[in-house]
């Protein structure tokens, strides 16, 4: 069993929370595209690394700038049903791609035939639309893709289109804006009692936002031109107008915690072969910062022996998943064995490939990569207002000392 050498573990726990909490405040709202917080949590880890005495690698900087497009809603927005404001992150959020609009209009409920019957279609094509607020089912939104062409341009005419959701509100980030607004509302919170509309939202798009992955290195003492990748990444989705935000706790300040806490104890056990700590930018915007690492590798992507992704250590009581298990198995039993060995975590689980985090687009390159996330019932919240501190953490220890034993086994 690994046993640390880094003193007691629940001094670093405080130090856990306390970076959980800082990443979630809203001094950085969300580490989003609204007030930079982005930015002003790149500049708390390259500070973290710094003060760990990681190298930079990008010439003397720790961070590596890219750019990409993003739509924001930096203003207060409104939402009333027949005079009755809903209540912002609870009762509805805009949907990321959505335009600017101000208005009033009525509520009209869409006859679900036009989604699939090619002749309620076409009646629907010749409606006068304007003066509109179009409401329609969340299954007919997974569904897209299937409409008919000309069906989405259509509802364009309306002036908004509402979306009902049955149980929770699940946010993200855009890089498109439609021409009109389009919002995520509870279903209970619009009925066909309900007659009228009233909504206030701006849209901005902010075109090549400057964003940054922040990198840092601890060279290795006998084999430094062989690399561990460590990663997570620092953004979310931010926040909307001046109060509400997506703190982001287990998605991914926790990720983010880890990684230092990975990167203390390296920098003072120094690894035979180097490791490279990565937080990445731009995850949630379709995986921008990692995607841009590949195709602008500062390190030669075939020196890189293995890379292991954090994302989701909030809890643990149901073990953790190791995505691409399915694909690199010898690493995989490794990692059970040693998990079984150690007796760190309840489980170790495996599954295929999967495009869901910054491991995706190395492994695609020929990195051999892993993204691990931690299992648990006691969290539920997800891309949404409630995840927040503070977390479980109910295996985070456990997790931290499979992972360096994993990594020095690697």
């Amino acid at each position: 069993m690994f046993i640390s050498t880094i003193g007691g573990f629940g001094q670093n726990m405080d130090e856990v929370n306390k970076n959980i909490e800082h990443l979630c405040s809203k001094q950085l709202f969300g580490r989003g595209y609204v007030k930079n917080g982005d930015q002003k949590a790149a500049h708390f880890i390259q500070m973290q690394f710094s003060k760990l005495g990681l190298r930079a690698l990008n010439h003397e900087n720790y961070y590596q700038d890219f750019s990409f497009d993003v739509n924001t809603f930096p203003q207060n927005i409104s939402l009333k049903v027949d005079g009755t404001s809903l209540v912002l992150g609870k009762d509805y959020i805009p949907a990321s791609d959505s335009g600017s609009g101000k208005s009033t209009g009525k509520i009209h409920f869409l006859n679900e035939a036009i989604f699939s019957d090619k002749e309620a279609q076409q009646e629907f094509m010749k409606k006068d639309l304007s003066g509109l607020v179009l409401v329609y089912d969340q299954k007919q939104e997974q569904n897209k893709m299937s409409w008919g062409r000309l069906l989405f341009p259509k509802m364009m005419e309306a002036n908004a289109t509402i979306v009902l959701v049955d149980k929770k509100l699940t946010s993200g980030i855009s890089q498109y804006q439609m021409p009109q607004p389009r919002f995520f509302v509870l279903k209970e919170k619009i009925t066909k009692e309900n007659k009228e509309l009233s909504l206030d939202i701006l849209g901005l798009m902010k075109p090549q936002y400057k964003s940054q992955n922040v990198i840092g290195v601890i060279n290795g003492t006998t084999s430094p031109e062989e690399y561990i990748f460590i990663t997570a990444h620092y953004d979310h989705l931010g926040g909307i107008g001046k109060k509400t935000y997506f703190p982001g706790a287990n998605d991914n300040a926790s990720g983010v915690a880890m990684l230092l806490e990975l990167a203390k104890h390296y920098q003072q056990n120094p690894p035979e072969k180097s490791i490279v700590f990565i937080a990445f930018g731009g995850e949630e915007v379709g995986l921008i910062g990692s995607k841009y690492y590949v195709e602008h590798p500062l390190i030669p992507l075939d020196q890189i022996k293995f890379l292991v992704n954090l994302d989701l250590f909030g809890t643990g009581e149901d073990g953790m998943m190791a995505v691409n298990g399915k694909v690199y198995t010898e690493q995989y039993q490794l990692l059970d064995s040693l998990n079984t060995e150690g007796n760190y975590l309840s489980s170790i689980q495996s599954r295929g490939k999967a495009a869901n985090s910054d491991h995706y687009f190395f492994s695609e390159a020929g990195v051999p990569s892993f993204f691990f996330y931690l299992m648990g019932k006691s969290w539920t919240h997800y891309h949404d207002i409630n995840d927040k501190t503070p977390l479980p953490l109910s295996d985070f220890k456990g997790a931290y000392q499979l992972i360096i034993d994993f990594c020095d086994h690697l």
